[in-house]
């Protein structure tokens, strides 16, 4: 069986789109093996720390410091596990260099679910735990973790990279799509960033938009309780995943770009 979006055509189970067979070995890649705009190597410091050391959830953080003043910027990549392309791109991220600022990369950001190919952490799907819980669930505890670190750091912008699969004829479709709770504090970039990926400037395929995030996402919960603007990119499984990871990186490097990082 197969389905057309977008005017393209894929396999489909009556469900969700059929992933194709990843073709290389993600760890020998780099972000400048699929973006330019990362060739250049800047001077940095990097340094890294843990969430939920110790725990089947534990996961790290790499923190990116370039060499002039700038703003600083948190990626959470891969809350779903079973989002490659976003984790992927997140791995990736944390072994760039930036011109300016501050660049935190959680990648992945749902590492339970990364290690077995599964969207949940146990039982829940971390996506609709946030803020969290000290004392819960692992994926309460690792939302937890993810949220107070966020409210830490306070990042002008937080990037949170998905992908969506799930195609119902009918329904809102998520592929290759920016999400949004509030616009206030990022109207400009947002805008700017989805009209570039329309007029091809930037990703393989224009993107839609959609908003706001569901309840207990990361997205919603961030942008609702600490007044952080965020972005959720929803990059479509369908594709190949050299495509899915390069558009991941394209729009963070447009982000980084348009506030002076890169």
């Amino acid at each position: 069986m197969t389905v057309t979006i977008g005017g393209e055509t894929f396999g489909y189970d009556g469900y969700r789109v059929l992933e194709p067979e990843v073709t290389f070995d993600i760890y020998t890649k780099t972000a400048h093996d699929f973006v330019a705009d990362f060739d250049t190597a800047y001077p940095v410091t990097r340094e890294s720390y843990l969430l939920t050391p110790g725990a089947d959830t534990e996961t790290t953080v790499v923190k990116i410091v370039g060499q002039d003043p700038g703003p600083t910027l948190y990626v959470a990549a891969g809350i779903h596990g079973d989002e490659r392309a976003a984790w992927y791109a997140g791995l990736m991220l944390q072994n760039a260099t930036i011109k300016a600022g501050t660049l935190y990369v959680l990648a992945p950001a749902n590492a339970w679910g990364a290690q077995r190919n599964q969207r949940r952490v146990g039982e829940d799907d971390p996506n609709r735990c946030f803020p969290g819980s000290e004392t819960g669930t692992m994926a309460q505890r690792i939302c937890y973790a993810i949220f107070h670190d966020i409210e830490e750091k306070q990042p002008e912008l937080l990037l949170d990279l998905h992908e969506a699969i799930v195609y119902k004829e009918g329904r809102d479709f998520l592929g290759s799509t920016l999400i949004y709770t509030s616009l206030e504090g990022m109207e400009d970039l947002f805008f700017d960033l989805l009209f570039a990926t329309q007029e091809g400037e930037v990703t393989s395929c224009p993107f839609g938009y959609n908003g706001p995030g569901p309840w207990g996402s990361m997205n919603r919960t961030v942008t609702d309780q600490l007044k952080i603007p965020a972005i959720t990119v929803e990059t479509f499984r369908g594709f190949p995943m050299e495509r899915r990871v390069s558009d991941q990186l394209k729009v963070v490097a447009y982000v980084l770009r348009y506030k002076g990082m890169l």
